[in-house]
C-alpha cells in the first residue's frame, strides 16, 4: 500500500535559519534541570525583521555607489599629490634662495593657503583618504588646527609682502592677496563664532551660523589659490623657473582648488538646501 505525500508547492515553502541561538525556558515536552539553558531558536527568515528591511534595491544600490566611491577616492589621491608637488617645491625654491623678503612672503603663503587651509577644508569631505576612518568630533579637532596654521601662516605672508610694497597694491596678484587676507580675518572669525554657535544661537541659528561660516571659508580659499596662480606669473617665480614648470604649477593649483573646493561646496549646498526649507 502506498502512501500518498501531498505535495508542497513553492509559494508555502518556509526558509528556517538554525543558525540563531537565544537564552529561554527548554520545551515543556522535554524539560531541563537547567532553565537558563543555550537552545536552537527557529527563525523564519521572512519573518525577520531584519530580512524585511533588506531589500534588493538597497544592496543593488550600494553596488552603484561603490564606483562613484571609488572616483571619489582617486580624485582624493590626486589631489594630495598636487598639494604634495607644491609645498615641495615652492619649499625647496624658497629655502634655496632664502626665506627674506619676498621668498619668505612667497613660503608662507604656499604653506599656509596650498597645504595647509587645503587639507583643513576638506577634513570632514568623505571622500578623503586621510581622514575618512576618523570620528566627527577627531575631525572637527583636525580642521581647527589646520585652519588656525593656515590662517595664520597665510594672513602673516600677506602681510609681510604688503608691508614690503607699502600696501600700495596694483597688480591682480596683489589685489587678490589684500582680498584673501580679509576674507581669512573672517573665515577665521566666524569659525569662532561657528565653535560658539550655541552661546550665539539668540542672535543667529547654529545651522545659519556654520552655513556662513562655510561660505567664507571656500571664499578665501578659491581667492588664496587663484592669488597663488597669477604669483607664478610674478618677476620671483619667472626668474627662477623655466616656462614649461610655470605651466605645471598653473595646472596642479588649478587642479587643486577644483578638487579641494568640491567637498566644501557640497557641505555649503546641503547646508542651504536646509535652510530654504526652514523658511
Amino acid at each position: 500500500m502506498t502512501e500518498h505525500l501531498p505535495s508542497v508547492s513553492s509559494s508555502q515553502q518556509r526558509v528556517v535559519d538554525y543558525g540563531s541561538t537565544t537564552t529561554r525556558a527548554v520545551s515543556r515536552a522535554y524539560p531541563s534541570p537547567d532553565p537558563a539553558q543555550r537552545t536552537a531558536s527557529f527563525v523564519f527568515v521572512n519573518e525577520s525583521p531584519f530580512y524585511a528591511r533588506m531589500s534588493h534595491n538597497s544592496v543593488h544600490g550600494d553596488s552603484q555607489s561603490e564606483p562613484l566611491q571609488r572616483l571619489e577616492f582617486f580624485l582624493n589621491v590626486l589631489n594630495q599629490m598636487c598639494i604634495g608637488f607644491i609645498t615641495i617645491y615652492i619649499s625647496y625654491l624658497t629655502l634655496r634662495t632664502g626665506l627674506a623678503g619676498t621668498g619668505l612672503h612667497a613660503w608662507l603663503v604656499t604653506i599656509g593657503f596650498s597645504f595647509f587651509m587645503a587639507e583643513g577644508v576638506m577634513v570632514h569631505y568623505g571622500g578623503n583618504v586621510l581622514t575618512n576612518s576618523y570620528k566627527r568630533s577627531t575631525k572637527t579637532t583636525i580642521h581647527w588646527i589646520l585652519m588656525i596654521l593656515g590662517g595664520g601662516c597665510g594672513a602673516a605672508g600677506a602681510l609681510i609682502k604688503m608691508i614690503q610694497n607699502g600696501f600700495l597694491l596694483k597688480s591682480t596678484h596683489g589685489i587678490l592677496g589684500l582680498t584673501a587676507f580679509i576674507l581669512c580675518l573672517l573665515a577665521m572669525s566666524s569659525g569662532l563664532a561657528a565653535l560658539c554657535s550655541m552661546r550665539v544661537k539668540k542672535l543667529i541659528t547654529p545651522l545659519l551660523n556654520k552655513a556662513f561660516h562655510n561660505f567664507l571659508g571656500v571664499a578665501c580659499f578659491v581667492v588664496a589659490l587663484v592669488t597663488q596662480y597669477y604669483g607664478y606669473q610674478t618677476g620671483y617665480f619667472t626668474n627662477r623657473a623655466e616656462a614649461d614648470l610655470q605651466v605645471l604649477m598653473k595646472c596642479l593649483t588649478l587642479i587643486s582648488l577644483l578638487l579641494s573646493s568640491f567637498g566644501p561646496l557640497k557641505s555649503l549646498y546641503i547646508r542651504v538646501k536646509t535652510i530654504s526649507k526652514q523658511l
